[in-house]
């Protein structure tokens, strides 16, 4: 057997002490669990809110829909139902139209009929019940 070297000695020094420990390895993956909790969470939150977006604005297209639907000058009462199409199964829409009649300005016997016209869609979310109004006037 020969003796080593100073290169031998160092290169086998280096081989034996490169790598992590066990104990760093564990350490390293508790602190990315830890930071993984809260962006989990934030991201549930980010998902939560586009979900109640989307049913927003499916529910104000449907209210103005609705309320083209109905017509220019329509008549007095209610009406309530659901929407035909399997995803817009959870919507359901309610109009109420009043009548009221104001006498113009110096003739009593001259009116203007205006209509209170109101549009709403509500729909189910989980365990709470939400809705969207949409108001108009009409006048003849």
């Amino acid at each position: 057997m020969g003796m080593w070297t100073r290169r031998q000695a160092e290169r086998s020094y280096r081989s034996h002490t490169a790598g992590f420990t066990l104990l760093e390895v564990v350490a390293a993956t508790a602190i990315v669990a830890l930071l993984l909790v809260p962006l989990l969470r934030l991201h549930l939150l980010s998902m939560d809110a586009t979900i109640r977006s989307q049913d927003l604005t499916t529910a104000v297209l449907l209210t103005q829909g609705r309320l083209t639907a109905m017509g220019a000058f329509p008549e007095p009462g209610e009406e309530e139902g659901t929407y035909d199409e399997p995803e817009l199964a959870r919507y359901r829409w309610h109009t109420t139209v009043t009548e009221h009649k104001f006498a113009t300005e110096g003739n009593d016997e001259d009116s203007v009929e205006v209509r209170h016209i109101e549009v709403t869609v509500r729909w189910s979310d989980g365990r709470s019940e939400r809705h969207y109004t949409l108001e108009a006037y009409a006048s003849q």
